[in-house]
């Protein structure tokens, strides 16, 4: 199971991350490789399977706060 996420800086440190296809799955890591392990285990808990099933594209996007983050991804994609 592979899925896209995008991660922004957050202003506080560590990223904040958004998974566009999954309504509402937001998370956050206190740098890039825990950003990659929590989206894989919000996916993971979200669906009940191994998080090692999980596989995360991960993004950087710009600043904006989650929902310009999310709108950047939809963007990006539709283009």
């Amino acid at each position: 199971m592979r899925y896209h996420a995008i991660a922004e800086a957050a202003a506080e440190g560590g990223w904040v991350v958004a998974v566009p296809a999954v309504k509402g799955a937001v998370t956050q890591g206190e740098d890039w490789a825990d950003a990659e392990f929590m989206a894989r285990d919000l996916i993971a808990t979200l669906f009940d399977v191994p998080a090692d099933t999980v596989e995360v594209d991960l993004t950087e996007v710009g600043s904006g706060g989650v929902d310009s983050v999310v709108e950047a991804w939809h963007a990006k994609v539709a283009v």
